[in-house]
């Protein structure tokens, strides 16, 4: 006899609940981290295997080469093994932090493909030596649990604004290259880069307050 649609729920709820249940007993990536800290092996394989799938499908998003991505990859862990002590005093969230320092490796190995300068600089230094600004590990959780909701808002960036936005995060464009790439003032696009951050930074507000209303 067919099942009909409401047949369903009381296992979907159940297996929803069981994965809760798992899901609460695995060791936080922070709690991981600290582990890392006093050089548990076993704590770093456990990182790599909750955060790597996602790492590497960003990287090859920047790199054209999986190759080339999975090397960065694998330079992201090392370096958090070795900075581990100092990222667990910052108490930063380890997903956003893993997601920054991959970001930045691949987009410095991209430009160094292309012959282009690297794109350090002082104004930058200090966000690159230190994670104090970075979203808080709950804060991160509750963009994730409304992740549909932030892809609405994603969604709803003015083209113009997105595209430069993913020239610069994905493409490792500097502004000035990207007025360039787009036969645009520096002006507009310098207007245009911080007009979208404004635009995902509140929209992003909304989501963790859940208004969504205003959405």
């Amino acid at each position: 006899m067919a099942r009909g649609a409401t047949d369903y729920e009381p296992i979907s709820k159940d297996l929803c609940q069981i994965a809760r249940m798992r899901t609460a007993e695995l060791p936080s990536a922070e709690e991981l981290l600290a582990r890392v800290a006093e050089s548990h092996e076993d704590a770093l394989a456990e990182l790599y295997d909750r955060f790597a799938p996602t790492l590497l499908g960003m990287l090859m998003r920047i790199l054209p080469d999986r190759a080339v991505a999975e090397e960065v990859l694998q330079e992201v862990f090392f370096r958090v093994a070795s900075d581990a002590r100092r990222l667990g005093k910052e108490h930063v969230s380890v997903g956003a932090a893993l997601v920054l320092l991959a970001r930045g490796l691949a987009v410095e190995r991209l430009r160094a493909g292309r012959h282009l300068p690297a794109r350090a600089s002082v104004k930058a230094a200090p966000l690159l030596k230190s994670y104090f600004w970075l979203p808080r590990s709950e804060e991160i959780m509750l963009v994730d649990s409304r992740r549909s909701l932030f892809q609405k808002v994603i969604n709803q960036l003015p083209k113009p604004q997105r595209q430069m936005l993913e020239l610069a995060l994905f493409d490792g464009y500097t502004e000035t290259e990207i007025a360039q790439k787009l036969g645009q003032p520096l002006a507009k696009v310098t207007s245009g880069l911080l007009a979208g951050a404004s635009f995902i930074r509140h929209r992003l507000a909304a989501v963790m307050r859940t208004w969504a209303a205003n959405i």
